[in-house]
């Protein structure tokens, strides 16, 4: 019997809801605050508590993290994982998406050094 890692479908769940799938493609272009991702989103189609619930589904899935700025939470994707995964999905069925992996990239920065 196969046995697969619980955090393993946890992200592939989190990414499978459109909604959080942007927020995610939203922060690979840098870190944002929850008004910041509402106005990504379209804002008058999802609501700022909507937005929100969604960035905490994805903050206890480990995808994204948090620092707080006086009362203000900015979001950034999570450090140490790979985002090629979604780069890849997106350049595998030609949406032309551009996705930037912090990580990779200083992989690939302290390579050249």
């Amino acid at each position: 019997m196969i046995k697969i890692n619980k955090r393993i479908l946890q992200f592939f769940s989190s990414l499978s809801d459109e909604t959080r799938l942007k927020i995610v493609l939203s922060l690979t272009g840098g870190s944002k605050n929850v008004g910041d991702i509402h106005k990504v989103l379209g804002g008058k189609k999802i609501t700022l508590p909507a937005v929100s619930h969604q960035l905490k589904l994805l903050e206890s899935s480990e995808l994204i993290i948090y620092e707080k700025r006086g009362r203000e939470k900015i979001f950034r994707l999570a450090d140490g994982f790979c985002w090629c995964i979604v780069k890849d999905v997106f350049g595998h069925f030609g949406s032309g998406k551009k996705c930037k992996c912090r990580e990779c990239y200083s992989i690939k920065f302290k390579e050249s050094k």
